[in-house]
């Protein structure tokens, strides 16, 4: 436990039960959301990026010729 978490605590442990628990209530239902609003923040930081063939010739060549080799190597 890190110093100014125990810090924190300390300050916590001299309020009354109902604003412990209070606090304990808010804490703990931030840290469940974290997960998720930690993905949402990530996906609005970036900008998404989807790569196709779509006038990428040689690109989409390469592409047909690794499917037709696999064929082969399934009929073989």
């Amino acid at each position: 436990m890190t110093e100014l978490l125990r810090q924190v605590i300390a300050e916590i442990e001299k309020l009354p039960e109902d604003q412990q628990n209070a606090i304990a209530s808010r804490l703990l239902a931030e840290l469940k959301q974290e997960p998720e609003n930690l993905l949402l923040q990530q996906l609005a930081s970036t900008e998404a990026v989807v790569w196709s063939p779509y006038e990428a010739y040689e690109a989409a060549q390469t592409l047909s010729e690794l499917l037709a080799a696999a064929k082969q190597e399934d009929n073989a």
